[in-house]
């Protein structure tokens, strides 16, 4: 009698505990990815190769459809190309200081968000006014090259391939001039220009970008193309890319967003 009891509670732990890891913790184990957008042709294109190529469950909503908590995603995408809601900006600064993997792309860093309460200390950001020779923000719809400077991350170079090379010098003066590689970025791609850092040293710079104004002729090297910063217990990623759906059919370009939310960090030490 006791064998038999003894049996049966040694099973209904081992069941209680499997429930705990496999059935219970499931979604947390394996979760999927979050697409906040206000654009939805590139976000498909996005989405079909995170889902494709990186087996990856994606549900894009817009800000009104937000689903909570944002904590069973493992990453949070954010495309927003107009206003920011409030409601948005608190949940996704919530999401990343909770822990969260927070992907910013594009024009998630644009004029639009300058209005925004919070959301550009937590960036680290600033966008200054004025003409862009005398360094305000400005977009360009145009042909521009995103420059590899961090040729050892993750995130930029996990499967993807860098065909191309170029001279650049870092705009983190003073710097010396060398070639790295680079991606060419084409059609009706865009690229902003004069992304301020508020923040000194915190974030981790992974690739510049290279305009040339056709008016003036100047060109422009800026380490503002990719970046990493901590926040809280999480993380942000910047990545400048993805103003039109062929950015994203560039698979190079693709994988960086998929790379980025599969990209595991190195516990820190005290």
């Amino acid at each position: 009698m006791k064998s038999t009891l003894s049996k049966f509670l040694l099973v209904s732990i081992a069941l209680f505990i499997a429930a705990l890891t496999c059935g219970g913790a499931g979604p947390a184990q394996q979760p999927g990815v979050l697409i906040i957008q206000d654009e939805r042709p590139q976000m498909d294109v996005l989405a079909k190769f995170l889902t494709e190529k990186g087996k990856l469950p994606v549900t894009i909503v817009d800000q009104q459809s937000i689903p909570k908590p944002l904590s069973a995603y493992k990453a949070v995408i954010v495309f927003i190309h107009g206003k920011l809601y409030e409601q948005t900006e608190r949940a996704i600064i919530d999401y990343t200081k909770a822990g969260g993997r927070l992907i910013c792309l594009h024009h998630s860093i644009s004029s639009r968000k300058a209005e925004n309460k919070f959301y550009f200390d937590f960036l680290g950001m600033q966008l200054n006014k004025g003409s862009m020779q005398d360094g305000g923000y400005a977009w360009k719809a145009s042909n521009w090259t995103l420059v590899n400077l961090n040729t050892k991350h993750y995130i930029t170079n996990h499967n993807i391939e860098w065909k191309e090379k170029v001279t650049y010098s870092s705009s983190d003066k003073p710097a010396v001039e060398k070639s790295y590689p680079c991606i060419e970025l084409k059609d009706d791609s865009e690229v902003f220009i004069n992304h301020r850092f508020t923040d000194g040293r915190e974030k981790t710079v992974l690739c510049g970008l290279i305009y040339t104004d056709k008016a003036t002729g100047k060109t422009y090297m800026q380490d503002r193309g990719a970046w990493i910063k901590d926040r809280g217990k999480g993380t942000i990623v910047y990545l400048m890319p993805g103003h039109c759906a062929s950015d994203y059919q560039n698979e190079n370009i693709a994988r960086m967003v998929l790379n980025a939310v599969n990209w595991q960090k190195m516990p820190q030490t005290q």
